[in-house]
């Protein structure tokens, strides 16, 4: 997995809660399909930030995967977003 994003605990209050991944070997797409499948709601594309995918080399292949956790998901929830990503990213590429 890529993450993109602040991942460093000392500087987790220069941050938002939301964070764009990519699986290797899945599009954007068929990973958002698959977490909305367990029904996990996630976005994928490149969400007003084209510059930004283009400059990555990520845009012409999907872009990024956006997570939003806030303040009122559960641990349960993240723990079940953890293991569908583990999950998927086992699967074989289609």
């Amino acid at each position: 997995m890529t993450f993109y994003g602040i991942s460093d605990p000392n500087h987790f209050t220069e941050r938002t809660p939301t964070v764009g991944i990519r699986l290797r070997g899945q599009t954007p797409y068929a990973v958002a399909k698959a977490l909305g499948d367990r029904g996990i709601f996630t976005w994928h594309g490149n969400f007003y930030a084209l510059g930004l995918t283009e400059r990555l080399g990520i845009e012409s292949s999907g872009g990024l995967l956006r997570i939003g956790l806030v303040h009122y998901n559960t641990i349960d929830e993240i723990n079940h977003l953890l293991a569908a990503l583990t999950e998927i990213s086992a699967l074989p590429v289609a």
